[in-house]
């Protein structure tokens, strides 16, 4: 079902500042999708090293649920405001006008987004801990009052058995484990700000209780459906933060996360154990059953997430500062624009691999 979205609301004042500043940072050197698939948060190296390129890191999977319909008719509407124009023939990439950048320096961004977004240590892991996390509450809840069938929140199979295994493994009785969750929770609620704790709070799901979906809560409560995105994944990345920092205070709850959290996808992960292991590669492609541009697509997001791991095998000192000065003396990240200027024998890769080493430092 489409989202609906109520362009020339008050409301959406939030959503036009979001979407200027992220226009403002692309600077039409990515095309629209380009920040669609930012927001969705898609897990390509692209998408991954695009969030560190430009600096919107925080809003890396910020709304998994937003519809391409929807994102773009508030592109349509920042369009019939003259606040963005287009810089290609095809339609797909923007800048802001100089009355979008009077727009947008009407609000200070950095003031409208909570400090708990920034945290994105565990951004490939959070949709996995929240489902986790709702079912957790809906089963015990069920089982507190007897309750011997529902329908559950979710029926992801590896999120059904991780809840599974850590109600049947626990020591706790039924009464015990409820009480032990239930203080665990509030303590992790009273933790963080009160609106992102009613926010997270009100989808959950129990006995004869169903959540309220976030636009439900921004119907509610008149906020922008992307603050209320924004306030939840505050909220949700704060507790896990939390959980990951202090699992002594947490000692149940701390079983939803997820083991070894780096930063890094589940498959770049896989490939970096092969690297570490003296695989080049070649060979690591050949023993994932992979391509090696994907095993290349995760060298870059390794260079992002872990500066760590010696990357001279695939890009030289020498030719890493040839590279960037090539970027930087023409002010553009575009990979097409970089390696026309460079000429032969730079490979793209490269260029991506420099220039994600250069976004770390």
């Amino acid at each position: 079902m489409t989202e609906k979205v109520r362009i020339g609301d008050d409301a959406l004042m939030f959503s036009e500042t979001l979407l200027l500043f992220l226009i403002k940072q692309f600077n039409g050197e990515r095309t629209l999708s380009g920040i669609y698939h930012l927001l969705k948060g898609k897990k390509s190296s692209q998408s991954i090293q695009d969030s560190f390129l430009f600096r919107v890191e925080p809003f890396y999977h910020l709304c998994d649920d937003l519809e391409r319909q929807s994102f773009q008719k508030l592109i349509e509407h920042l369009g019939d405001h003259e606040w963005i124009k287009y810089v290609n023939s095809e339609q797909t990439r923007v800048i802001l006008t100089e009355k979008g950048m009077d727009k947008l320096s009407m609000f200070k961004i950095e003031r409208m987004i909570p400090d708990g977004l920034r945290i994105t240590n565990y951004v490939t892991t959070e949709k996995q801990f929240w489902l986790r996390l709702q079912l957790l509450i809906q089963t015990l809840s069920a089982l507190r009052y007897q309750q011997t069938a529902f329908l559950p929140i979710t029926k992801f199979p590896a999120v059904t058995e991780a809840v599974r295994r850590i109600i049947m493994e626990s020591s706790l009785s039924r009464n015990q484990l409820v009480h032990q969750f239930y203080q665990e929770i509030r303590r992790l609620l009273t933790s963080i700000p009160i609106l992102e704790a009613n926010i997270f709070a009100s989808q959950f799901s129990g006995y004869h209780m169903t959540g309220l979906t976030l636009r439900q809560i921004s119907d509610e409560s008149g906020k922008d459906l992307f603050e209320c995105r924004t306030f939840f994944k505050a909220a949700l990345r704060r507790i896990m933060q939390e959980l990951s920092k202090n699992k002594s205070r947490y000692p149940f709850t701390a079983l939803l996360m997820s083991p070894g959290v780096s930063g890094l996808s589940t498959t770049a992960g896989v490939s970096l154990r092969f690297l570490k292991s003296g695989l080049s590669a070649q060979e690591a492609a050949h023993r994932r059953n992979l391509s090696i541009g994907t095993i290349e697509d995760h060298l870059v997001e390794i260079a992002l997430k872990d500066p760590t791991f010696d990357l001279s095998e695939y890009l030289t000192d020498e030719l890493e500062h040839r590279i960037m000065d090539h970027a930087n003396r023409l002010n553009t990240r575009q990979l097409k624009t970089i390696k026309k200027a460079l000429q032969e024998g730079v490979s793209y890769f490269q260029i991506r691999l420099a220039l994600a080493k250069n976004t770390v430092r």
